[in-house]
């Protein structure tokens, strides 16, 4: 099944799901690796740097396609007699996830001058390109002064705390409700779900 039920996520939007986890541990490990392992400025330095920047960037893919596949699928209704905090809380933690798979890799490129590279292309650094260079003489800043902002929200505030908060609520939630409530809230996203006849038929 690919699409969506009122009851449970489909194919598509489960491996959007956990791709786009893929790509955000495989970015946290990669720069973690190159802060403690790896001599600064190094070639091996540079070349995990390049591999977080195509990983992380990637994240902004993936953000369009389950944008487009929520829009376009119903939402799977959260299970019955959850307290009203619990259902705020679901919706305000759902929401600042996807605001950060915006955010992050978005203050990633504008906070860098060197560009995504993928091997067989390139997108340019910010201050390489026409916008970025017209945003700059137009605001009269140097580029320390504009890349200042986007590397402390993206290195130093919300990737080593805030997101990493945000993923323990979204994770410990799915737990609580699988181990403590039973329901299907977990089991809904994982990709060997079983899905009754009933709910293949529902539109």
């Amino acid at each position: 099944m690919l699409k969506n039920t009122e009851t449970t996520y489909g194919s598509v939007a489960k491996w959007l799901h956990w791709l786009t986890a893929l790509l955000f541990l495989v970015a946290y490990i990669l720069v973690y690796y190159l802060h403690f392992f790896l001599e600064t400025r190094s070639e091996p330095w540079r070349t995990t740097q390049t591999l977080h920047k195509a990983v992380g960037f990637s994240v902004l893919i993936f953000f369009f396609l389950r944008i487009f596949w929520r829009v376009t699928n119903p939402q799977p209704k959260l299970p019955d007699g959850m307290p009203w905090w619990q259902v705020k809380t679901s919706h305000a933690t759902h929401f600042l996830l996807y605001f950060f798979m915006l955010a992050m890799p978005i203050s990633g490129y504008l906070g860098n001058g060197g560009g995504v590279n993928y091997g067989i292309f390139q997108i340019d650094g910010f201050r390489r390109t026409a916008p970025g260079m017209w945003v700059l003489d137009r605001l009269n800043l140097t580029w320390d002064q504009w890349q200042a902002p986007f590397d402390y929200f993206h290195y130093h505030l919300v990737g080593p705390y805030i997101l990493w908060v945000l993923i323990a609520v979204h994770a410990g939630a799915a737990l609580y409700h699988h181990f403590v409530h039973k329901d299907d809230v977990l089991t809904n996203m994982l990709p060997n779900k079983k899905v009754s006849s009933d709910a293949q038929t529902n539109p």
